[in-house]
């Protein structure tokens, strides 16, 4: 398979014209004529990523979130992302990304979060099947047992998961963004929102809204762990495909560690 056949297939899944209009997905760099026997599946390229895809022969890395995005009017080598991209093409590796794209679809980015916590009734935030965030149910779940299922199920990261709101508290409807998503706080009722690189005045926000109307939770996780529960189920999609496939066994959340 060509990079050009993959792009086509890539298209079929997670359309461009669907990418927010800020977004930046698709080939960064890549011959199209050039062979892709491999593909090495991650979230963020960084120098150990590429590294990795270069020792397991991958002709092709496929992240979620787009190397080239803000900004960008230098490909200089002593600049990281100049000097990823000149090594990826001296190695004949292409890099491809798949971002707010894959976020909205089915078994995408927001949905492979859901289906993994073992979310009920499935459905974007909006109530429509493709669309950010997804929204679901549970039985006999609290915010304690959530955040002990979270801590299943996701990779582990130096700062863990922090929350609002009391660990007793029982859950019904679960909303989640997987990444950045607090914008979308306010666009569903539920009993608690999982999302990712929250700022302290939405969080105080809404902890003190939530003390004059509805008790509600809120559940900040990994930006890293949150999206990289998408590269099994993408892997999967990517059976179809006549190439090997490997999931990138380096943990991109860039802290090193926190102090308490």
């Amino acid at each position: 398979m060509k990079i050009a056949e993959f792009l086509r297939w890539a298209e079929t899944r997670w359309p461009a014209e669907s990418a927010e209009e800020w977004d930046n997905p698709g080939l960064i760099a890549g011959d199209l004529d050039a062979e892709v026997s491999s593909i090495l599946l991650c979230i963020d390229i960084t120098a150990e990523v590429l590294k990795e895809a270069k020792s397991k022969g991958c002709s092709l890395v496929l992240a979620h979130h787009p190397l080239l995005l803000g900004g960008i009017d230098s490909l200089r080598e002593d600049g990281f992302k100049g000097a990823l991209i000149a090594e990826a093409i001296r190695s004949n590796i292409g890099l491809f990304s798949a971002h707010t794209n894959a976020d909205i679809v089915e078994d995408g980015v927001s949905d492979s979060l859901a289906k993994k916590l073992g979310l009920k009734n499935i459905r974007a935030l909006d109530g429509s099947n493709v669309g950010h965030g997804r929204v679901g149910h549970f039985e006999n779940e609290t915010l304690g047992s959530l955040i002990e299922r979270l801590l299943t199920i996701l990779p582990k990261t130096e700062k863990g998961i922090s929350y609002v709101g009391e660990l007793d508290m029982p859950l019904h409807t679960v909303a989640l963004v997987a990444g950045s998503g607090m914008s979308f706080v306010g666009e569903v009722e539920a009993d608690v929102f999982i999302t990712s690189d929250i700022k302290h005045h939405p969080a105080i926000d809404f902890k003190e809204q939530a003390r004059i109307t509805k008790k509600q939770a809120l559940v900040e996780i990994s930006h890293y762990a949150a999206e990289s529960v998408w590269l099994e189920p993408l892997a999967t999609q990517l059976s179809e495909l006549a190439v090997r496939v490997e999931i990138s066994e380096i943990n991109t959340d860039p802290w090193d560690g926190v102090v308490r």
